[in-house]
């Protein structure tokens, strides 16, 4: 994997038989998780931020991945974390929500957390990605949805969309509609108000589905779509360690 850009590697941080992974978003890298990551292991808690399929090289590697590929990739991952801990918790960004909310539905995970994360289910909209992916391949992305000036100048994404990608994530997203009535451990779910890439509208409809009897919605007021690396990451950051630390004590 010699070709991962620069910045863009996964990350593995030693701590107990505690383990957290972490699942960054369509287009991103392990290094919009890497904060957390390193404050979760302050904690005393192992933490593996995952490389998803297609990410960290080029956007024609993205384009060539299905949403099989990027839960493969996670599901790997989670296979090495749980081969060393005891217990363990999965928390995504986006895509990457949604990528933990499948494993929670099929590995026996202590807590899953889920931000900024889509539910795109309809039918209308996978018809137009294969139409609009046969017409125009990529585009290229705009400013990165955080409002941190400072979070902007360190952000390691790929610059295009494949919009491939846009086929892969309602087709992956019907699949996890039919998954989440299935998760039954302890559930947090993160959304900002003012995300302008994943409709805010989606963290209720994620919490209805949702089997576990534990489940939490907190809305954040000062974000934008990357609530790990935006103004309130502080506060999120509390949230999945406050999630982790009621398992455990539990």
């Amino acid at each position: 994997m010699s070709n991962i850009i620069p910045g863009a590697e996964p990350f593995h941080f030693r701590g107990n038989q505690v383990g957290c992974l972490l699942i960054h978003g369509f287009t991103g890298t392990p290094q919009e998780m890497r904060r957390l990551g390193q404050f979760l292991n302050t904690q005393g808690w192992t933490v593996q931020g995952v490389l998803v399929a297609g990410h960290g090289t080029t956007e024609q590697d993205l384009a060539r991945t299905r949403w099989q590929d990027w839960t493969r990739s996670v599901s790997e991952a989670m296979d090495e974390l749980a081969g060393s801990c005891r217990q363990t918790f999965v928390i995504g960004q986006s895509v990457g929500g949604a990528l933990a909310l499948h494993l929670a539905s099929h590995f026996p995970v202590s807590g899953v957390v889920a931000m900024a994360t889509p539910l795109v289910t309809d039918l209308k909209l996978l018809c137009l990605a294969r139409v609009v992916k046969a017409i125009r391949p990529y585009r290229k992305k705009g400013p990165s949805n955080i409002l941190d000036p400072e979070s902007l100048k360190t952000r390691v994404a790929y610059q295009y969309w494949p919009n491939a990608g846009n086929e892969q994530i309602v087709r992956f997203c019907r699949h996890l509609r039919d998954d989440l009535p299935e998760i039954r451990c302890p559930a947090l779910l993160i959304h900002s108000r003012q995300d302008k890439t994943v409709n805010p509208e989606m963290m209720p409809r994620l919490y209805e589905l949702l089997g576990s009897r534990q489940k939490t919605m907190v809305w954040l007021e000062n974000s934008g779509h990357v609530v790990t690396e935006d103004y309130e990451r502080d506060r999120v950051y509390a949230l999945v360690s406050d999630l982790v630390q009621a398992q455990l004590a539990a």
